[in-house]
């Protein structure tokens, strides 16, 4: 029985905008496939759409360890040691990661949030077409 193994190794961590925007709209990888061959990635990079696929999948692998970061900006900016990333590409996944939806907002503007805002979130995101995990 033979095993296929994926492995790429990088001193620098590697982000496309792209990709880590459908990551930071709540899109699941396979969301994201549909929608960058939607888009012509497969022809755009000659590259067959199983390896548009495991390179969209490592992205979001790293995006998913990111995210502790992210939760902490000072630390990915600048106290972390396992990924190397430069400054502007730092900056640049924590002002994608907090930036506000207008159509989220307008929802949320003059309402009391408490923590049964949490809840009314499933509403906010069924009637703004935002998904839940990016409101």
């Amino acid at each position: 029985m033979l095993s296929e193994v994926d492995v790429f190794i990088s001193n620098y961590t590697l982000v496309d905008p792209e990709i880590y925007q459908l990551w930071v709209d709540g899109h699941s990888s396979s969301e994201a496939v549909n929608i960058l061959h939607q888009r012509g990635i497969c022809q755009q990079t000659n590259a067959p759409l199983e390896l548009v696929a495991s390179d969209i999948l490592d992205h979001y692998r790293t995006y998913a360890l990111l995210e502790k970061l992210l939760h902490t900006p000072t630390k990915l900016a600048s106290e972390q040691l396992a990924f190397q990333i430069e400054p502007q590409t730092s900056q640049m996944l924590i002002e994608m990661y907090y930036e506000f939806d207008d159509v989220v907002i307008r929802e949320l503007l003059g309402k009391k949030i408490t923590s049964k805002s949490r809840k009314d979130m499933d509403e906010v995101a069924k009637k703004t077409g935002i998904t839940l995990k990016s409101c």
